[in-house]
Parts: structure tokens; C-alpha cells; sequence
């Protein structure tokens, strides 16, 4: 394998492990590993519209221009989320600048009016949200690190239903995802 193949092969790695850290971050509701998939300053065009504030701001409600901010006081209306990614084109523009697509399908278990969690998106019982759909990404290779400058989040299909969780009790409780720092992984890393 040639040099310059191996290189894009690495550049390539780097930047499905930022695809993949964005998928556990954000089911976790882990701050850090969310905000470190995204360069300060990057644009988001999708359910939010706006840009991201610098990692080292705390996140806050109160600023609304902050899309991870944004993100976990929504996802924080969910009991659970789950996000899947599944195939990823990665299109190098320039030797530091890339364009990425990646599929993806996402599980929202949306609280019920009543729970003091709920959004306003809430019904009158818990419902399962599914949504399919894809990002568009443009990574950019910034101070030794690949992130993502600019988002646009497309959605191909979505889905609300009562929820089905039939066995789900049976599961033993040490065994089901929790969002950081109670979950397993946040031990890990």
C-alpha cells in the first residue's frame, strides 16, 4: 500500500471515530465527548439552526445558539435514545477538509404530560419516536484534530407510535443503557 493510500486510510479512521463518539455522546448526555465532535463555531442546519459555542463555555439553557446545549436539554425530554449509525461516505475535498455522509436511525422514548422531564412535544403517554435519516457533515482537520465545521441533518423518514416494551422488565437493571455518569462505558473513558 502506498503512502499517500495508508494516509487517506487514517484520516479516514479518525474521522468514523468522531461519527461514532457523536452516536454514544449523544445517547448518553455526556457533555464533553459531544462537544469534542464539533470545531467552535460550527454551523448546524437541521432541527436546530445555529452555531456551537467554544468547548470550554459551560452549556447552558440560557444560550440558545448553542446546538450541544440545544441537543441535551431536548434529548433530556426523552427517557432513553438510541442512535445507529450505519454507512458512511467520506469525500476529501482538500487535504484537511472533507465531506462526510453518514446514515443514521435514531429511538427516542418520548415522556409522557405529567412526567416534570416532558417536552412540549409530549403526549398523553409515553410514545416511541423513530426517525431515519442522514447527516451531511463538513470535517475540517483543525490543531491536529478532525471535527465537524458545518452540519446539515436531513430527515428520509420518522415515526411516532405507542410504545411496545414487551419483556423489557424482565431485562436485569445493570444491563440497560443509562445516560453519563451512570453508565457502564463512563467508567471506561
Amino acid at each position: 500500500m502506498t503512502d499517500n493510500r495508508l494516509e487517506e486510510l487514517l484520516k479516514k479512521q479518525a474521522i468514523v471515530e468522531v461519527v461514532y463518539r457523536y452516536a454514544r455522546a449523544i445517547d448518553r448526555l455526556d457533555e464533553a465527548p459531544l462537544r469534542s465532535c464539533f470545531h467552535p463555531g460550527s454551523i448546524h442546519n437541521h432541527f436546530f439552526e445555529g452555531p456551537s459555542s467554544d468547548p470550554s463555555l459551560p452549556s447552558t439553557a440560557e444560550d440558545p445558539a448553542d446546538f450541544v446545549g440545544f441537543a441535551l436539554e431536548r434529548l433530556r425530554t426523552y427517557s432513553r435514545t438510541h442512535h445507529q449509525m450505519g454507512n458512511i461516505m467520506i469525500d476529501f475535498t482538500s487535504a484537511d477538509q472533507a465531506t462526510v455522509e453518514t446514515y443514521f436511525t435514531a429511538f427516542h422514548r418520548v415522556r409522557p404530560i405529567g412526567d416534570p422531564l416532558a417536552g412540549a412535544q409530549a403526549c398523553d403517554t409515553e410514545m416511541d419516536y423513530f426517525v431515519g435519516g442522514r447527516y451531511i457533515d463538513k470535517f475540517q482537520y483543525i490543531d491536529g484534530v478532525w471535527g465537524i465545521v458545518s452540519r446539515i441533518g436531513m430527515t428520509d423518514w420518522a415515526r411516532l407510535e405507542a410504545p411496545c416494551s414487551q419483556g423489557f422488565g424482565s431485562i436485569a437493571p445493570e444491563t440497560i443503557g443509562k445516560r453519563a455518569p451512570d453508565d457502564l462505558i463512563c467508567e471506561h473513558y
